[in-house]
């Protein structure tokens, strides 16, 4: 069965919902995403601080949908800004779905998230229940998928 990556009407006005479809959707092509991808079963809720608004990530077995708003009891929810909710599109990640420390990126990546979620600007509500849920969903969301021009490294 080949993977689905749905944005659920009115979820395509939200530009942090296409930025996530099109990062889960880019990265599909690689196995171990895949495969992590297809191993997913839950909702994930993002709470979008700075832009007073919400989506769902339903993932179901290799099939996600992206809505508008909270929908049902997320397993795992993740709050803060968006550019650094974007951010989590930017962790390099190696195939086994840890963050890759040996590339410079990688670490740079994991620094800045690390930093964001000490000072809690980032919030992973759900993270102790569900590690094993939330380090795939990491893994699917990572990847050089999306780049600010500031951020590419040369």
């Amino acid at each position: 069965m080949e993977p689905i990556v749905d944005l659920a009407p009115g979820a395509e006005h939200e530009p942090l919902a296409v930025t996530l479809a099109e990062a889960v959707r880019d990265g599909l092509g690689d196995p171990g995403r895949r495969r992590a991808f297809e191993r997913l079963r839950g909702a994930v809720g993002v709470v979008i601080d700075d832009a007073a608004t919400a989506l769902t990530l339903r993932f179901d077995f290799g099939r996600l949908t992206v809505h508008e708003g909270l929908v049902g009891v997320p397993t795992v929810t993740l709050r803060g800004p968006r550019a650094e909710l974007e951010g989590l599109t930017r962790l390099v990640l190696v195939p086994s779905g840890v963050p890759d420390v040996t590339s410079r990126g990688g670490w740079r990546g994991l620094r800045r998230v690390a930093r964001v979620l000490w000072a809690r600007k980032l919030v992973i509500y759900g993270l102790f229940a569900h590690p094993r849920f939330v380090l795939r969903l990491l893994h699917v969301l990572s990847g050089e998928a999306v780049f600010d021009a500031g951020d590419r490294e040369g």
